[in-house]
């Protein structure tokens, strides 16, 4: 599984207002200037992010975004699930191919159930407070 650009911009951009925006709302160009992103492609992830309720958008002067929630209420499978449509590998099935009946019940299902597992629980703040995060910037 490949995460998309969407999805890879959507997580930079929450980590990057995570970790700079305090009380005040962080503008897209700063974020995008920074992180060295398309803001026009940040523009249209941002209003995703919106939408799915995990930023706000502040307007006028001094505008841009803050997170809806604390990083530590933002979990990193919900923003990619938003993002990429839906992060499961299983299809719904008719039970007519006993083929893909198989594929579906005995690898697509676990492989779904491992992939949960290593998001559980895991949140934006787990992200921004690891210990090779805090290094890195």
């Amino acid at each position: 599984m490949k995460i998309s650009t969407r999805g890879r911009y959507g997580l930079r951009l929450l980590v990057d207002i995570a970790e700079h925006a305090e009380d005040d709302p962080i503008a897209l160009s700063v974020v995008a200037k920074r992180q060295k992103l398309s803001e026009k492609y940040l523009q249209q992830v941002a209003l995703l992010l919106t939408r799915g309720g995990f930023l706000t958008s502040v307007k006028g002067s001094g505008g841009g975004y803050l997170l809806k929630e604390k990083p530590d209420q933002i979990m990193i499978y919900d923003v990619l699930d938003l993002l990429e449509g839906s992060i499961t590998f299983e299809e719904e099935s008719d039970g007519e191919n006993a083929i893909e009946e198989v594929l579906r019940l005995h690898f697509y299902r676990p492989l779904d159930e491992q992939v949960k597992r290593a998001f559980a629980g895991l949140t934006l703040a787990d992200v921004t407070h690891a210990a090779w995060f805090t290094y890195m910037i």
